[in-house]
């Protein structure tokens, strides 16, 4: 397989169909992680930073009259506040974009105001309710940080600053402990018309104070991405605001959600609940929201699965060669057609990373990105041959899956246009 693929492929190329491996060959692209590689200086937040102070500092200056007595209230104007400023930057600047190391460093400058404020008789109240919005929307520690865990970070800078205010006689203003949303019931799981693309809700709140949805819409077309998140008053709205970012077609009004065990909840959650290298990497295609919520997703996440009584279980690696060999005796049955092995097994590689039944989910979306990833990652005469398999393919999936009707012919539709004109879709969250 590997005579097919582009000779000394620049950086960008091969990268561009499938965002999970594309992080996953970005950073396999790069010299070996030392002290001298620019790009793992860059994950673990020691190069591209020099605009952080500045950065941070417009955070506070914004402060002004952020809620009290609603943790759910300050938690979304902190998310907020600090979504749109990293949003803003990433339109600005081209490193430094590792957030964890970026918000510890932001409850570091916290905690400072926090003490200089004390000691001068200056306002504290504001501080104090970012420092605990920031606790509110951080996920606790996984154990896996490069560098500096942020939650770690967070609760430190609260342990300290509660110590520095009562030693300059203040009584720390609302709240008086750490704020972090726990689930409030069973989670609830509603699947696209495909099979591959995912909402995922769970009720939280506060000890039964201000609860409220969390919703994960998860696309698995191309990895296990979370292509938006964020909190709903309802199952009802964020479902209904779910359908349309899906489109009609695949998520009709009539679909509705069921119970979600905790291994399904888990399996599609696990990705949020790790940090690594690969977590710290940005497609660059993220929308503004999904950059706001980027720490409280993960907070979420890990609280919903660190509430499972379930004990998580490694993911089934996936075993192509019965899906290769299936594939081959229905050509052989149906059109006497005998392809090489090689490239059936190609396009089965790049086709999912799925086990079971949901490798065989045939949306458009799928389609387009595995014809971009062949398309992109191998010679032009290789990834033709290859490609012109991609007809058949799908018409096997829809088989498997049983997809019909006006689903099955967008599939086809989409299939048949099977060759890759060098653009390549960026939209993180698409319509089916």
């Amino acid at each position: 397989m590997a005579k097919k693929r582009r000779a000394k492929a620049n950086p960008t190329r091969g990268v561009s169909g499938n965002p999970a491996r594309r992080a996953q060959q970005l950073a396999a692209r790069q010299p070996s992680p030392d002290s001298r590689s620019g790009l793992f200086e860059s994950l673990l937040g020691t190069a591209g930073d020099q605009w952080w102070p500045d950065s941070q500092h417009t955070i506070i200056e914004r402060l002004a009259d952020l809620p009290a007595h609603s943790p759910l209230r300050l938690e979304n104007a902190v998310v907020d506040l600090v979504g749109e400023e990293l949003w803003t930057r990433m339109q600005t600047e081209t490193m430094g974009f590792h957030w964890d190391q970026y918000l510890a460093s932001l409850a570091d400058l916290v905690h400072d105001e926090i003490q200089i404020a004390a000691r001068t008789g200056g306002q504290t109240d504001d501080l104090w309710r970012m420092l605990h919005g920031l606790a509110a929307m951080t996920p606790p520690s996984s154990g896996e940080m490069l560098r500096r865990d942020p939650g770690l970070a967070v609760r430190e800078a609260i342990k300290d600053t509660t110590t520095a205010l009562a030693k300059a006689g203040i009584a720390p203003a609302w709240p008086s402990e750490i704020l972090w949303a726990t689930p409030a019931g069973e989670p609830l799981l509603l699947a696209d018309e495909y099979g591959s693309r995912y909402a995922l809700l769970a009720p939280f709140s506060w000890g039964g104070e201000d609860p409220h949805w969390y919703c994960w819409d998860i696309d698995r077309c191309t990895g296990d991405r979370v292509v938006h998140a964020a909190v709903f008053a309802s199952p009802e709205e964020a479902l209904a605001e779910w359908r349309a970012a899906v489109g009609t077609h695949a998520a009709p009004a009539s679909t509705q959600p069921a119970p979600c065990d905790q291994a399904a909840a888990r399996d599609l959650l696990d990705p949020l609940c790790r940090s690594d290298l690969l977590g710290a990497l940005l497609l660059g295609t993220e929308s503004q929201r999904l950059i706001a919520e980027r720490f409280r997703l993960r907070q979420r996440a890990r609280a919903l699965c660190e509430s499972f009584t379930v004990a998580p279980a490694p993911r089934p690696k996936q075993d192509l060669n019965p899906i290769i060999d299936d594939f081959a005796a229905w050509l052989r049955d149906r059109d006497d057609h005998r392809p090489e092995r090689e490239d059936i097994a190609t396009l089965a590689d790049a086709w999912s990373r799925d086990s079971g039944p949901g490798y065989y989910a045939c949306s458009p979306h799928r389609i387009e990105h595995t014809v971009i990833l062949i398309g992109d990652g191998y010679i032009k005469k290789y990834a033709e041959a290859i490609l012109d398999l991609l007809p058949q393919w799908a018409e096997w999936c829809i088989e498997r899956t049983g997809l019909a009707g006006e689903l099955a012919e967008r599939a086809r539709r989409a299939a048949a246009n099977n060759r890759w004109d060098g653009s390549d879709s960026m939209d993180l969250r698409r319509t089916e």
